[in-house]
C-alpha cells in the first residue's frame, strides 16, 4: 500500500503560520460581479459576504488600461547588467510612456528563439495610479487586495489546474480599438501581440449604414447574439451580415498574418488551437468563421465551465485572475501580482513580530543556563529509577517469551510439513490449468490481434510504413504529423491489452516516426 505524500501538509499551529486565511477559497470581485471559487471542490458561486473574509481576494487588470512592449536582447547581456533596473530604463527611453508617471512593471523572458543566442522580454506595464485608485471600491472596505492578475500571465493557470492541455496555444482578445494576442507554447508565455485595428472599425463600417438608434450598445448586442452567424440574420438584415463578415475576414486575416509570424521567429511549428472572445463576450458564430478560414481549432473563452454548476455568466477574466491567485499563493510565487496592498501576514512574519522573537530568545537565553543544570540533575535521578524499574520488569517479559517461542517452535515444524504437502498440490493444478489455457487458446489467429491493431492505428491517426511478424512480435514502422498521436496509439495498445516496446519517436522531415514492437 503507497503510504499518503505528507510534504503539502501544513501542521503548524496557527500563530506560527505566515497567513492565517484560506487559499483554496478565493473571492474575485469586479464592479458588481463578485464571485467565490472553491479550488478544491471545483466550484464556482456567486458571493453575498463581506470581502473581509479569511477566503483570498482577487481581481484583474483590464487589457485596456496596459502597456504592452518587448524586445530582444542578447543572451551573454542579460548576465552582465542589473536586468531589472535595464528593464525599467528601456521602459522610460522607447516604450512612449509618461516619464512623470510611476508604472508597475512586469516582465517574462521568452528563451524559444530560433536564433539560440538572443531571448525576448515581453512586458505589460500598467500605471501605479490605475493600481492606486482603480479599485479604491474594494480597498475602502477591506484596506487590501490579496491578488491583481492580468490576462497574459493568468492564462498559464488553466495549464497548472489542467483545465486545458499543454499545447501551441493563441488567446485572442477583441477589444473596441485593438486585438490582443497572447501565444503559449507548452504551458508557457511565447509571445504577446497588440494590434491596432480593433472592432471600431467594424462598427464605423456599420454606422455608414444609417440605421435608425444605431449605438455602441446596440452594436454590443449585434456581435453577442447574431455576430457572424448566417442563421440568426433575415434577408433584409444580409448587407448587415456582410459587412461585419467583412470586416471581421480583415481582422482575421491580421491575426493570421501574426500567427505566420511566431513560426518564423520562435521555435513553434505550428498553433494548435486558438481561444478567441471580445470585450463584450463570445462574438455569435465568430468561433467556426476562424476555424473556416484560418483552418485551426477554435474555441471560446468558456474555461469555467466544469466549475460552474449553476450556470452563472462569469466574466472568463475574472474567473482566470482567480484561479492565478490560488496558484501563486500555493506556490508562493508573487511575480505577476500587481496588488500594491496586499493583506499583512501574521504577527510573528511582521518586522515587529521577528524583533519580538529575537528580544524574548535573548532574555530566556541569558538566564537559561542556571536552570538547565538544576532541572538537568533531577531529571538524571527520575531517569535511573525508571530505568531499574523497567530492567525488572524485561526480565519476567523475557522468562515468557522464551517459553512462547518453544510452543512456536514446535508448531512451525508442523506447519512446514503442511505446507510442503500444499506446495505439491499447487503445482499440480497450476499445471493442469495451463494445460488447458493453452489446448483453448493457441490457435486463435493472428488476423484478430492485427484487426485490433489497425482499429486503435485509425482511431489516432498512425499511419504504417512497413509491417513484420517473427517469433511472435509484430514490429510496425509507424509515423504521424501530430506530436501526441503516436504515444496516444501506444496508449490505446496497452489498455487493450497488448505488450508494446519502442524506443521513442523521432520528429524526421516534418513527421513523427517511431518502430513498436508488439508481442504475443
Amino acid at each position: 500500500m503507497k503510504k499518503p505524500e505528507l510534504k503539502n501538509i501544513d501542521v503548524k499551529p496557527g500563530f506560527l503560520k505566515k497567513y492565517d486565511y484560506n487559499i483554496d477559497e478565493v473571492i474575485g470581485v469586479k464592479g458588481r460581479d463578485r464571485f467565490i471559487l472553491y479550488t478544491k471542490k471545483k466550484l464556482i458561486r456567486i458571493y453575498r459576504g463581506s470581502l473581509k473574509s479569511k477566503a483570498l481576494l482577487s481581481t484583474y487588470v483590464p487589457i485596456e488600461h496596459a502597456i504592452f512592449y518587448s524586445f530582444e536582447i542578447e543572451k551573454n547581456i542579460i548576465e552582465k547588467v542589473d536586468l531589472e533596473n535595464f528593464i525599467e530604463t528601456k521602459v522610460y527611453e522607447e516604450a512612449g510612456v509618461d516619464e512623470t508617471e510611476k508604472y508597475i512593471i512586469k516582465y517574462k523572458i521568452i528563451d524559444s528563439m530560433k536564433d539560440e543566442k538572443i531571448v525576448t522580454v515581453e512586458i505589460i506595464i500598467v500605471p501605479a495610479s490605475f493600481i492606486e485608485n482603480g479599485y479604491k471600491d474594494i480597498t475602502d472596505q477591506t484596506g487590501y487586495i490579496d491578488y491583481i492578475s492580468f490576462p497574459a500571465f493568468a492564462y498559464k493557470a488553466l495549464y497548472d489546474e489542467k483545465i486545458i492541455q499543454k499545447a501551441n496555444d493563441l488567446f485572442v482578445v477583441f477589444l473596441y480599438d485593438k486585438v490582443f494576442l497572447t501565444f503559449y507554447h507548452e504551458g508557457e508565455l511565447l509571445s504577446i501581440v497588440t494590434i491596432s485595428s480593433g472592432l471600431d472599425k467594424v462598427f464605423e463600417s456599420l454606422a455608414k449604414l444609417k440605421i435608425k438608434k444605431f449605438d455602441i450598445n446596440v452594436f454590443e448586442k449585434l456581435l453577442t447574439k447574431k455576430g457572424v452567424n448566417n442563421l440568426k440574420y433575415t434577408n433584409p438584415e444580409k448587407t448587415v451580415l456582410d459587412i461585419v463578415k467583412d470586416e471581421f475576414l480583415t481582422l482575421i486575416n491580421i491575426v493570421n498574418s501574426q500567427i505566420e509570424k511566431i513560426g518564423l521567429k520562435y521555435n513553434v511549428s505550428e498553433v494548435d488551437r486558438i481561444f478567441v472572445t471580445s470585450e463584450y463576450g463570445n462574438i455569435e458564430g465568430l468561433q467556426d468563421y476562424i476555424q473556416k478560414i484560418i483552418g485551426i481549432d477554435t474555441f471560446g473563452f468558456e474555461f469555467y465551465e466544469e466549475y460552474n454548476l449553476d450556470r452563472l455568466a462569469v466574466n472568463p477574466f475574472l474567473f482566470l485572475g482567480m484561479l492565478e491567485a490560488h496558484n501563486a499563493y500555493k506556490n508562493q510565487d508573487q511575480t505577476y501580482n500587481f496588488s500594491l496592498k496586499l493583506r499583512k501576514p501574521t504577527f510573528f512574519y511582521r518586522p515587529s513580530g521577528r524583533l519580538f522573537l529575537i528580544l524574548t530568545a535573548a532574555v530566556v537565553g541569558m538566564g537559561s543556563y542556571p536552570a538547565y543544570l538544576y532541572f538537568s540533575g533531577l531529571s538524571y535521578e527520575n531517569k535511573n529509577k525508571e530505568l531499574r524499574s523497567a530492567v525488572r520488569e524485561l526480565t519476567v517479559a523475557n522468562a515468557k517469551l522464551t517459553n512462547q517461542i518453544k510452543t512456536l517452535q514446535k508448531q512451525e515444524q508442523n506447519i512446514l510439513k503442511e505446507r510442503k504437502q500444499y506446495i505439491k498440490n499447487i503445482a499440480f493444478i497450476k499445471n493442469f490449468i495451463k494445460s488447458v489455457y493453452e489446448f483453448k487458446y493457441s490457435y486463435i489467429p493472428k488476423s484478430s490481434e492485427l484487426v485490433d491493431i489497425t482499429v486503435i492505428m485509425n482511431k489516432n491517426k498512425v499511419y504504417l510504413n512497413t509491417l513484420n511478424y517473427s517469433d511472435g512480435i509484430f514490429e510496425l514502422n509507424v509515423f504521424s504529423f501530430k506530436d501526441t498521436q503516436i504515444p496516444n496509439f501506444i496508449d490505446d495498445l496497452v489498455k487493450k491489452g497488448f505488450n508494446v516496446e519502442t524506443e521513442g519517436v523521432n520528429y524526421i522531415d516534418g513527421k513523427y516516426n517511431a518502430t513498436i514492437r508488439i508481442k504475443e
